[in-house]
């Protein structure tokens, strides 16, 4: 499923990143050269060589690249349209079955079944059957993925509990069907759709002597792309992430309704610019210095939150503050740190129903620097995203289930200061690293490993955020995994899959407690 991307053209020469089934990128015209590669080294933009033979091929109309149809939504909360698998799981057909095909191999109790699941409506979007399983066509393996046994139209089930990501999904004989990432076609009615999580973190922005927003400075552009100058494209046998756009800077993310996240488009949410109001009657006198710029999130239902009258003398009652919002102080307070606290927004919320993200100055000399960097608190369960002494971004977590205890020994986060070495838009996660109660998940979205098997990453399969629930990893809601993905380096170019961190640059973890 990977075809790896080189810093040179010799199987030898370190790994820059990978393209996964599917994808079509630039190329140099002519090989760099052969060596170790009959079918020839090209050099691919932005940057970096593939070996043309049976992981890649120069043939735009190969069938792996006719089957895919399409790559991951780069900047969507989700790359893909995630199921889970009913009981019994799916069967995994290489073609599109016949009605006779499927009541064969599904058995008798077929038409019970799809006469059941006909009540649920599917809330997955309908594209047209794909040109090539209309023409009859069997769907090939990528090379790299697992050769299964192979019987009349399928290749047996899937496992229990499975997840899987789609790239798209059609109606074919009265029922719907998706296709995987693996090249499987599995009918949805032996699936549900996976519940993604609407949260979303608070982008923060410069705060000036008196509590009120300044515009953030601009984000400096990235270096100018190290291209080949190609004048051709290349066809790796692993999916293109069609019209995706470069990232730039803290980007804007298109988002969904819970049941189709990817329908839309929305910027996380980030408080207006505008000047603050005059202190209402009874504010402290002066701002909180710990709170200034400190992002929150509500941490209880039914919590107030107040804003200042017409008058301005006073503070009335404005309604709640939604459960897990994210705001951002002023450091203006009624009754310190324990009273009613301000936000940029203009609305007071109490101390005791927050949160609060303590403004931190990193260990390995990255403020001072000026670089990125990230910080993350097991205790508070919140992440907190940096450049510089700057906090830019934050958003709630659920780090390992165990806890401040033993990582080695539990289910704990590790903890201690690390930088990112490999990034993937989706990956699956191998034995328990993830296996969220007994699921079997698939392209787990948003992938950054940061030490061994520890990573940050997005999670389709659970709505728990602001708690300790994961086997080790930090899982973010997609939204805020897909911000983050974009925002931290090693940068991972618009067609490429994954990238990998050969120079110690990547961008600098501190978990705590």
């Amino acid at each position: 499923m990977r075809t790896w991307i080189y810093v040179a053209p010799d199987e030898r020469s370190t790994k820059l990143g990978y393209l996964r089934a599917g994808a079509v990128v630039e190329r140099a015209e002519l090989p760099a050269g052969t060596k170790g590669c009959a079918g020839g080294w090209y050099r691919i933009a932005p940057r970096g060589y593939v070996c043309v033979g049976k992981g890649a091929s120069l043939a735009l109309e190969h069938q792996v690249v006719a089957a895919a149809v399409r790559g991951p939504r780069r900047g969507a909360p989700v790359p893909y349209h995630y199921v889970m698998s009913g009981s019994p799981p799916p069967h995994l057909y290489f073609r599109l079955p016949t009605v006779e095909d499927q009541r064969r191999v599904e058995g008798s109790t077929l038409n019970v079944h799809l006469a059941r699941a006909a009540v649920a409506p599917s809330s997955l979007p309908l594209d047209p059957v794909p040109a090539f399983l209309l023409a009859g066509r069997d769907l090939p393996k990528p090379y790299g993925a697992e050769e299964k046994l192979h019987y009349s139209v399928h290749t047996g089930r899937a496992k229990e509990s499975s997840a899987f990501g789609l790239i798209t999904t059609f109606e074919w004989s009265n029922r719907r069907f998706g296709l995987t990432t693996e090249l499987d076609l599995i009918p949805l009615d032996r699936t549900r759709p996976a519940r993604l999580s609407a949260l979303r973190g608070v982008v923060i922005k410069d705060l000036d002597a008196e509590g009120a927003e300044v515009p953030a400075s601009a984000a400096a552009p990235a270096s100018p792309p190290d291209t080949a100058s190609p004048t051709a494209s290349a066809t790796p046998a692993s999916p293109t992430p069609a019209g995706a756009p470069t990232p730039a800077g803290a980007p804007t993310l298109p988002t969904a309704s819970p049941a189709d996240a990817a329908s839309a488009s929305f910027s996380i949410a980030e408080p207006p610019a505008d000047e603050l109001p005059p202190a209402p009657h009874g504010t402290d006198p002066r701002i909180d210095p710990s709170l200034k710029g400190a992002p929150a999130f509500v941490r209880a239902h039914g919590a107030s939150k107040h804003r200042p009258s017409a008058s301005g003398g006073s503070l009335v009652d404005a309604g709640l503050a939604p459960f897990r919002s994210g705001w951002v102080l002023t450091g203006r307070t009624r009754g310190g740190a324990k009273g009613l606290l301000e936000t940029t927004e203009g609305s007071w919320l109490a101390g005791d129903h927050l949160v609060i993200a303590e403004l931190r100055k990193d260990p390995q000399g990255f403020a001072r620097d000026g670089k990125k960097w990230i910080d993350i608190s097991i205790r508070r369960q919140i992440l907190v995203a940096y450049e510089g002494t700057r906090p830019v971004f934050a958003a709630l977590i659920s780090s390992g289930r165990s806890g401040m205890a033993d990582p080695e020994e539990t289910d704990a986060t590790v903890r201690g200061s690390f930088y990112i070495h490999a990034k993937h838009v989706s990956t699956t996660m191998d034995g328990d690293d993830e296996a969220s109660e007994a699921f079997d998940l698939r392209d787990v979205p948003y992938t950054q490993y940061f030490h061994e098997g520890y990573a940050l990453h997005g999670a389709y399969w659970h709505d728990e955020f602001g708690k300790a629930r994961s086997h080790g990893c930090i899982n973010l809601a997609p939204a805020d995994a897909a911000w983050l993905f974009e925002w931290t380096e090693p940068a991972v170019p618009p067609e490429w899959h994954g990238a990998l961190n050969i120079e110690g640059g990547g961008t600098l973890v501190y978990v705590h407690g």
